[in-house]
């Protein structure tokens, strides 16, 4: 099969690469569609502890199975040990064995991948499967705002509009919530414009005097926590989505705040299947207003050439279309 295998940094080789035989549990899937995140460019430049070349990347994915014509399914990448106390209690992104689709094992840059049977899931009718990619994204943003436990009139302030972002404010409108945005790159927020109006997201550059009951990170600048700490009301939450790329220049600062003010600091990290199953049933409901997120469809060959893109997070998702599927 046709696979993109990256052999070490900056190496991403066009080739075939033979599909490994299904152990019991698995099946073999047609990669219909694979999108390309910051991730998969972050680990094509610098590597990651949990990856293993070469290897063939790619965990947001979406294709079909043999067994089942005509119907396509999400990928959800985890694959968990089912017996733990973090399985046991639904947090399976948790599990202490977790293996992930394009780190531990073969993503979707391939015409094919080998994923657990339990690790599928069916993508509604009217869903196009360049636009079911964003299931796995979906699903965490939805991860996250379970964590901050949004509820309806909450007023939500999201660091970032990219994917992450837009998808975050979905999820917390979908709760009830009302949204405002903040990001530097002006011409991001320009191409999100249209959905913003449409869903009254005030990207505007809040007043900083105004107070927000929930406030979630989707970029990795480190000032967002300081900056979001002290834009949340008393009683707020704090939900760390993105990893930060540095220290706070004032960790003492937002002790004295989280005391004071009795606020709350919460972590977010990845999705369960729920949360994929609860992204794709958003999807169809709220995908008509989401395509501009696909930024651009590209052949498998042509992926090396956008990952300095990808990697700058100027834009939105660049997805790998199979024209064959």
């Amino acid at each position: 099969m046709e696979a993109l295998i990256l052999t070490g940094k900056e190496k991403l080789e066009f080739g075939e690469r033979e599909l490994a035989v299904p152990e019991d549990h698995e099946i073999a899937v047609r990669v219909a569609a694979a999108a390309i995140c910051r991730t998969d460019a972050k680990m094509w430049r610098a590597g990651h502890r949990d990856l293993v070349m070469p290897r063939v990347l790619g965990h947001e994915v979406c294709g079909a199975i043999d067994e089942a014509p005509g119907r396509l399914f999400a990928v959800w990448p985890g694959s968990a040990c089912g017996s733990c106390s973090m399985c046991r209690s639904g947090r399976e992104n948790l599990c202490p064995e977790m293996k992930i689709t394009g780190f531990h094992r073969d993503g979707g840059f391939a015409g094919q991948l080998i994923a657990p049977r339990s690790s599928l899931v069916e993508v509604p009718k009217g869903v196009g499967a360049s636009l079911a990619v964003l299931a796995e994204p979906f699903a965490c943003a939805i991860h996250g705002v379970k964590q901050s436990s949004i509820r309806r009139a909450d007023r939500v302030l999201i660091y970032g509009a990219g994917t992450l972002g837009i998808l975050l404010a979905v999820a917390a409108i979908n709760r009830g919530a009302s949204v405002a945005m903040i990001d530097t790159n002006a011409e991001k927020l320009a191409r999100s414009a249209a959905f913003r109006n449409r869903y009254t997201i005030d990207a505007d550059k809040p007043d900083a005097q105004e107070k927000f009951e929930i406030v979630l990170n989707a970029t990795a600048s480190a000032d967002t926590l300081e900056s979001g700490i002290r834009r949340l009301a008393p009683g707020g939450r704090f939900c760390l989505f993105s990893g930060l790329g540095g220290v706070p220049e004032s960790p003492a600062t937002i002790f004295s705040e989280l005391h004071y003010r009795e606020l709350e600091l919460v972590g977010s990290y990845g999705c369960t299947r729920q949360d994929m199953r609860d992204a794709l049933g958003l999807l169809s409901r709220y995908g008509h207003d989401l395509g501009f997120l696909v930024e651009r469809a590209i052949r498998l060959d042509e992926a090396p050439a956008v990952m300095e893109t990808v990697l700058a997070g100027t834009g939105f998702r660049q997805v790998i279309e199979f024209s064959d599927k």
